[in-house]
């Protein structure tokens, strides 16, 4: 198996993967799915729980990390997941991420 895969963080219920077609259009994917190890998919999960800690159900536009360090910690960890997403996929995956188009989502 090969392909193309984002770590992209998404609101609730979303494992923050996701596949790229040859179009590029993103299909949400899980960890299992991929042949992720469990203790990648557990870490991955822990991350998007944060993320999912964040939302502001009341107000989406408000959902926001509580300060720079709490959002460069997140996407420290989310540059280091998507390296041992490529190394368990192999050199016939090309992962990336983007962590920062969530905020254009929120935006009223």
């Amino acid at each position: 198996m090969s392909g193309s895969v984002v770590l992209a963080p998404e609101w609730l219920g979303r494992s923050g993967l996701w596949l790229l077609d040859a179009k590029g259009r993103r299909k949400p994917v899980d960890a299992e799915d991929l042949g992720l190890s469990e203790a990648l998919a557990d870490r991955l999960e822990s991350w998007m729980d944060g993320f999912d800690a964040i939302y502001d159900e009341a107000d989406p536009a408000r959902s926001d990390f509580a300060g720079e360090a709490e959002r460069l910690a997140f996407e420290r960890e989310g540059a280091a997941l998507v390296a041992a997403i490529a190394a368990e996929l192999g050199p016939d995956w090309r992962v990336e991420h983007d962590l920062t188009s969530w905020r254009t989502k929120v935006t009223p």
